[in-house]
């Protein structure tokens, strides 16, 4: 964090941690059980009691009206860290503070039904974040607008492509009026045009005030968007800093030839 930076904090994360519960039954273990106890075993985070911390000591800031990226290879628990963001799940230590009505877009298109129409799933968005029927449908247009599905809309989403499920679910949280956006991986499915779009629009959201949070692998993006970044491994902060910094930082453990570039700046973490 800039010491200059005197805007209002929206998001305060101390000592974060995610812990599951790994079933001692191999027979009875889902795939995901599974795949998060191998997790455990290469990061030695499993303990006597088969639990595994998918995320575990982390501590940030965003500011109002910043633009903050995580980056982390798979399973290192970005996308878990912003289920407790969301409000999906609850921390096991730790706190998260937020101030301010969130959007989430986990996934491309989660929480959305799949039997209902994409018109429903819009209304059962609003629903969802505290909005009334009347303010969805006061920004109902703008949505279909935004998102391009055109006469799909009326479509069970069950049907609808990967990318039109992108291209929906974010056209929600960028219609409906939130202080905080939650991003995960969206602008990495769909076509190049609504990528730049949807690019556009986090920027343009920063005139407004509202802070976003992006999880993603597209370094370019993370440079190209966010203020500040941190990088995540193992489910625990290995670096915070400028974005362009943690970028690099990312390339130089991760990325094969690397970026040839020491991070001038920011805090590295114990992964």
């Amino acid at each position: 964090m800039s010491a200059a930076d005197t805007r209002p904090l929206a998001i305060t994360v101390k000592n974060l941690g995610k812990r599951y519960r790994i079933s001692n039954k191999r027979g009875a273990q889902s795939v995901r059980d599974r795949g998060l106890g191998a997790l455990a075993e290469v990061a030695g985070k499993r303990d006597r009691n088969a639990y595994v911390w998918a995320v575990r000591h982390v501590d940030f800031e965003v500011h109002r009206g910043e633009i903050f990226g995580v980056i982390g290879r798979n399973g290192s628990g970005k996308t878990t860290m912003l289920k407790v963001l969301a409000g999906v799940t609850s921390p096991t230590a730790g706190s998260a503070e937020i101030r301010g009505r969130v959007t989430a877009l986990l996934q491309a298109g989660a929480g959305f039904h799949p039997e209902l129409t994409g018109r429903d799933n819009v209304y059962l968005s609003g629903a969802i974040m505290g909005l009334s029927k009347a303010d969805v449908r006061s920004r109902f247009e703008e949505i279909v607008d935004f998102s391009e599905i055109g006469r799909y809309l009326d479509e069970p989403v069950k049907r609808y492509s990967s990318g039109m499920y992108a291209r929906l679910a974010f056209s929600v949280a960028a219609v409906l009026p939130a202080e905080i956006m939650l991003i995960d991986e969206v602008l990495a499915v769909g076509d190049g045009p609504f990528r730049q779009k949807a690019e556009d629009f986090m920027v343009e959201a920063l005139h407004d005030g509202r802070s976003v949070v992006y999880v993603g692998h597209g370094l370019e993006v993370v440079r190209k968007l966010c203020d500040r970044a941190l990088v995540l491994e193992r489910g625990s902060v290995a670096y915070t800093g400028d974005a362009n910094d943690a970028a690099d930082y990312y390339e130089d453990r991760f990325i094969p030839g690397g970026s040839q570039h020491a991070p001038a700046g920011g805090q590295q973490g114990q992964p």
